[in-house]
C-alpha cells in the first residue's frame, strides 16, 4: 500500500528470516484495480495450501505436522490475521502464531460518518448473533443495572486515532481511504469478514441502506391474466411513452449499534493462535490494532473459562482478572512511543529496529513449542 517500500521490504524479511531461524515464504497477492477484492483473499489461501502440501515434508517425502508462523503489516496485516484466525484447527498443521503491525482489521472506517450520540444509534437492519452491545462485558455476571441517572448534555467524545493521526506524511487516512475504492468494487464487500477480521468478533459499526427503486411494472395486472400479445403492447407503449431511467442511486453508509459475535463459534477445532500486534503511538490505524488485541483477549478468556469450568460467566473478580491475565500473555499488545511504528520504517530509526528483532524472536519462541 505504500509507494516504493520494495527495497525495505527485502530489509525486513531479512531481519525476520534470520531472528526467526524458520523458512520463510513471501506471498506476492495481488491488489489492484485490476485483481480487487476477493483477488488478495483468494491469493493468500492458495498460497496457504500449497506451503501446507509442498514444504511440510520429510526427507521421505512424507508430510507431517508443523505449527506455522504469519507476519504481515497495513493489508498484509489484515490478510495475516484473516488467516490467523481461520487456519488454526486442532491436530493438523495450523496457524501457531502471528505477528501484525497496524492491521487494517477494519475497512468500515466510521470516522468518515457523521457523529452520533451513542444513545441514538440506530438498530441494526438485520439482528445479529447476539443480543450483546459490542463494547459491553460478555462475560460479566448478571447484575440489575441501577436506575439510569437523568439525561445530561453528552460529552464530546474524544478524537480517535485516525481523527488525530489522520495527517501523517506516511499513511495517511485519505491514502488509506483511497487505496480501499481501488481493492473493493462495492461498498458492501467492506463487511466481509475475511475482509475486515473484527467482524468475526462483532457487527460493523455502520450498515448500508439500500435506496428504494422504482419498478415501472408494479402496478401492472398479473402476467397469467393478460394474453401474449397484451402484455407485449402494454410494455412496448411503457419503453415509447415513459421517462428516461434514471441510474439507480448507491446504497448510503450510515451508523449503527454494534455487537458482539462469539468467535470461534461453539463445536467448532479452531484454537486461535498466539498473537503479537504492533502499532505507532501516531498511527492512525491505532485503534484497530487497540480493539484487535482486545477482542482477541476476550475471545481467548472465554474459551478457557469454558473448557476448565463449563461456564461462560465470571464468578467473582479474582477469576476475571486470573484468566484475563492469562489471555493477556497470548495476546501481546505492543505500542511503539512515536511515529506510526511500520516495519518498513526501521531502517532510519533504532528503536523500530529493536523492536522488528524482538519481533522474529518472539517468533522463534512460539514455533519450537511443539502442542498442536
Amino acid at each position: 500500500m505504500l509507494p516504493d517500500t520494495s527495497e525495505e521490504e527485502e530489509l525486513v524479511i531479512s531481519v525476520l528470516r534470520k531472528t526467526t531461524d524458520a523458512t520463510l515464504v513471501r506471498i506476492n497477492y495481488r491488489a489492484s484495480p485490476q485483481h480487487p477484492y476477493p483477488t488478495p483473499f483468494h491469493d493468500v489461501l492458495t498460497a496457504y495450501d500449497w506451503i501446507r502440501d509442498n514444504l511440510l515434508q520429510d526427507e521421505f517425502q512424507r508430510p507431517y505436522l508443523a505449527r506455522l508462523g504469519v507476519c504481515g503489516e497495513l493489508m498484509g496485516g489484515s490478510l495475516a490475521t484473516m488467516l490467523g484466525l481461520t487456519e488454526c484447527r486442532l491436530g493438523e498443521s495450523r496457524i501457531g502464531a502471528a505477528a501484525v503491525n497496524n492491521p487494517i482489521a477494519d475497512w468500515v472506517f466510521p470516522e468518515e460518518l457523521p457523529s452520533v450520540d451513542p444513545e441514538e444509534l440506530p438498530e441494526p437492519l438485520a439482528p445479529d448473533e447476539t443480543a450483546f452491545p459490542a463494547e459491553e462485558d460478555i462475560m460479566a455476571i448478571d447484575v440489575p443495572k441501577a436506575p439510569k441517572p437523568r439525561k445530561r448534555t453528552p460529552k464530546t467524545p474524544q478524537p480517535t486515532s485516525w481523527q488525530r493521526y489522520g495527517d501523517n506524511s506516511t499513511i495517511p487516512t485519505l491514502t488509506l481511504s483511497a487505496e480501499r475504492d481501488v481493492l473493493f468494487r462495492r461498498s458492501e464487500d467492506y463487511f466481509d469478514r475475511f475482509a475486515s477480521p473484527i467482524h468475526f468478533f462483532r457487527s460493523p459499526h455502520a450498515q448500508m441502506l439500500q435506496p428504494q427503486q422504482d419498478d415501472m411494472f408494479a402496478s401492472r395486472q398479473p402476467d397469467e391474466l393478460l394474453d401474449f400479445e397484451t402484455q407485449m403492447s402494454l410494455e412496448h407503449f411503457s419503453s415509447v411513452h415513459s421517462q428516461p431511467v434514471s441510474p439507480p442511486e448507491p446504497p448510503i453508509l450510515t451508523r449503527c449499534r454494534a455487537y458482539a459475535r462469539i468467535y470461534p463459534p461453539a463445536g467448532t477445532n479452531l484454537s486461535l493462535p498466539t498473537w503479537n500486534i504492533t502499532t505507532g503511538a501516531e498511527s492512525p490505524l491505532s485503534d484497530q490494532a487497540r480493539e484487535l488485541a482486545k477482542v482477541l483477549r476476550r475471545s481467548v478468556a472465554r474459551h478457557a473459562l469454558r473448557v476448565r469450568a463449563g461456564r461462560t460467566r465470571w464468578h467473582d473478580a479474582s477469576e476475571k482478572q486470573m484468566y484475563e491475565e492469562q489471555a493477556e500473555e497470548k495476546v501481546e499488545l505492543n505500542t511503539y512511543s512515536s511515529g506510526t511504528g511500520l516495519w518498513t520504517q526501521y531502517r532510519d530509526d533504532e528503536d523500530l529496529e529493536k523492536h522488528l528483532l524482538d519481533v522474529g524472536g518472539w517468533m522463534k519462541q512460539r514455533l519450537e513449542i511443539r502442542s498442536f
